[in-house]
């Protein structure tokens, strides 16, 4: 079994998913409390080898598959599909081999506006750095 490190709450979405968003997608992130723009939602549970993400969508896979971490804003995912325009949270981006291609994730996203997604980026960085010692 393997250890968990972090666990949470996730809004996600994939690139494409982003990418066909509509214009009523754009403009409710502003109105309402669903959130950030997302299109999926569930738990997240970070281990040493892999990320597990279960609810309307199961994914998963290995840490190795990891090819970029970034958190922050891009051209596909602005700060305009944000409540105020990303004052208080940004996204985290994961580039993953094996067909999944870029995710971009709110973790713990709270009434406030918060998020864990700076906790998760630390995380994740600190276990991939253990596999390049």
């Amino acid at each position: 079994m393997e250890n968990i490190l972090l666990s949470g709450n996730v809004r996600w979405s994939t690139e494409a998913e982003v990418l066909n968003r509509g214009a009523v997608d754009q403009i409710g992130v502003h109105f309402s409390g669903i959130g950030p723009f997302h299109r999926h939602t569930g738990e997240i549970t970070l281990t040493e080898k892999a990320i597990y993400m279960e609810g309307d969508t199961s994914l998963n896979f290995q840490l190795t598959e990891l090819e970029q971490l970034f958190i922050g804003f891009d051209e596909v995912f602005p700060r305009a599909l944000i409540k105020n325009f990303g004052l208080t949270a940004q996204p985290l981006r994961l580039q993953v081999s094996s067909g999944i291609g870029l995710l971009y994730l709110f973790i713990d996203y709270n009434g406030l506006g918060l998020t864990s997604n700076q906790l998760w980026f630390n995380s994740i960085k600190t276990v991939l750095s253990e596999y390049d010692g």
